[in-house]
């Protein structure tokens, strides 16, 4: 028996990468990955840059989702499992931008009823200044 050669193994998985072909799965973990990379990023500056291009490359992942079907192979079942794992930490940090978003608009709304409040002081009493109702006929 001879023994396995680890460049040769490494060389037999990613066969995909020789052929110059890409399986649905790789194409997908190539998009997440950069889905990833822009969510990490965010800044406040270029957010809605960032959004754009976030939402670019989801419509691409969500054309190439439908295209993962079976039976796979083991280099596509491993592919597979780091696609979730990518997924999962995806997740996690769109979660925390659309926190982040959140947070800013409902602190512009806050400004925004405070600067009304402080403009126009007596604002609320207006409406209520003024009203008596009597009770006796």
């Amino acid at each position: 028996m001879e023994a396995s050669d680890p460049n040769e193994s490494a060389a037999a998985t990613c066969s995909w990468k020789r052929r110059g072909l890409m399986s649905a799965v790789e194409k997908c973990i190539q998009v997440t990955e950069s889905l990833l990379e822009l969510a990490r990023i965010s800044h406040k500056n270029d957010r809605d840059e960032t959004i754009e291009k976030i939402n670019d490359l989801l419509n691409q992942r969500e054309t190439l989702l439908p295209l993962i079907k079976g039976p796979f192979s083991t280099e596509e079942k491993s592919a597979g499992k780091r696609l979730i794992q990518l997924n999962e930490e995806l997740n996690l940090h769109l979660g925390k931008m659309r926190m982040h978003i959140q947070r800013d608009i409902n602190e512009l709304e806050h400004k925004k009823t405070t600067a009304e409040r402080y403009s126009n002081p007596y604002a609320a009493a207006e409406q209520l200044d003024g009203m008596f109702y009597d009770k006796r006929k």
